[in-house]
């Protein structure tokens, strides 16, 4: 599993096709508001809102694992999901001019029984590749401290590639991930946001503007060198990249 490391060079030569990047998948977590009279968020399990469908692109995200099933029936009468609640969002990733909104936001459930629950993604890489994952979060302090990706071709088994640590803070900051190799050109393609250290039921992570890219080859040859040094990751300025 790639953890999150400093790089301090790459020395890069490339012989054959630009490679244009698209959209293949993005939630900007903006219509989460409940029916009904009042400011209400979140997301009905009657009529189930899981799963849900892409904002651009085309995708499904589901939630599950834990105690993320359970349900409550809030002052509206509307039957909800519990443990997933729709917090204030972030403009951080966000594409065009989609607003903060909300987000997607896990919370550590009684018992913490929601640590090790997940966030999933299924989506095509059909004629794609270069799988680029992009992302804001935030926690709260007795949040989930961890956020751990894997990837699947089958949905059933999964294999993680890249962690992210310290997502308990209380301001949002961007996420970025290069995808699996081995999800290039797969047509059901399936990843998942894992999260651990929650230690309250309260304690929550926040995602938002969940965006997946991929590349596909035009015929223009090039041949490119260069070097760059960069602090990878970096936390000042609000980026991490894993």
């Amino acid at each position: 599993m790639k953890k999150i490391t400093f790089i301090l060079g790459l020395a890069l030569i490339f012989s054959g096709s630009i490679q244009s990047q698209e959209i293949i998948a993005y939630w900007n977590q903006n219509s989460n508001d409940l029916p009904g009279p009042g400011d209400l968020f979140g997301f009905l399990a009657n009529p189930d809102a899981f799963p849900q469908v892409a904002d651009l692109g085309a995708g499904q995200l589901t939630v599950g694992g834990g105690i993320l099933n359970e349900t409550i029936t809030n002052g509206n009468n509307d039957l909800v999901y519990r443990w997933v609640q729709s917090f204030s969002g972030s403009t951080i990733n966000a594409e065009g001019d989609d607003e903060a909104g909300g987000s997607i936001s896990i919370q550590g459930g009684t018992d913490v029984a929601n640590n090790g629950s997940y966030i999933q993604f299924q989506i095509s890489m059909a004629n794609h590749q270069d799988l680029g994952i992009s992302y804001a979060t935030r926690g709260s302090g007795s949040g989930f401290n961890s956020q751990t990706w894997s990837w699947s071709t089958d949905g059933t088994t999964f294999t993680n590639f890249a962690a992210v640590d310290d997502t308990n803070v209380t301001a949002f900051f961007l996420v970025e991930a290069d995808g699996p190799a081995q999800l290039n050109g797969v047509a059901n393609a399936y990843l998942r946001i894992t999260f651990n250290g929650a230690t309250s039921s309260t304690g929550n992570n926040r995602v938002d503007n969940i965006k997946f890219t991929g590349s596909t080859l035009s015929n223009i040859d090039f041949c490119r060198t260069g070097v760059s040094i960069y602090p990878n990751p970096v936390r000042s300025g609000g980026v991490i990249t894993i």
